[in-house]
């Protein structure tokens, strides 16, 4: 019996299962590019209450993911991975601006959201060192460095 060694990705699209061009190609990314030849793209969290970075892994390259920064850790992926890896911006402390989501992402922002919010504010104003404010302009940053660590790994 022979055995065929095929990654998680490539066998996901042959069953076409997913498009390797955006991670989620069902749903509409909000922002995308390329950094040193990285693919990265952004999309709304799935409750919409924060946005996640995305970054492609080459075809043909394996990342050890725990070897790459990002705030919070890679949490779309783990251990050793090929395709698109990616961070989220929802961890306790995260702080967005529901005006940036609704004003300047477009997001449509339910009073769920809004008192999640409310309630991230209040902790981040309480506990300061664990606060982090997020923008459209710092999670755009943040995946370009994640493509930036994925394009120096590169062999």
């Amino acid at each position: 019996m022979t055995t065929i060694e095929i990654s998680y990705d490539e066998m996901r699209r042959l069953c076409g299962l997913i498009d390797l061009a955006m991670p989620f190609p069902s749903r509409d990314h909000l922002y995308s590019g390329t950094e040193r030849g990285i693919d990265w793209c952004v999309y709304a969290s799935p409750f919409r209450y924060a946005l996640n970075g995305y970054a492609r892994i080459p075809e043909g390259m394996e990342i050890y993911v725990e070897e790459l920064e990002v705030h919070g850790g890679i949490t779309y992926g783990s251990g050793v991975c090929t395709g698109w890896i990616g961070f989220d911006t929802a961890h306790g402390g995260d702080v967005w601006s529901v005006d940036e989501l609704r004003g300047g992402v477009g997001l449509h922002v339910s009073p769920y959201v809004e008192e999640h919010h409310r309630f991230e504010a209040e902790m981040a104003e309480r506990y300061p060192t664990m606060a982090r404010h997020w923008t459209v302009e710092k999670i755009l940053a943040e995946c370009k460095s994640l493509a930036e660590q994925i394009a120096v790994r590169r062999k």
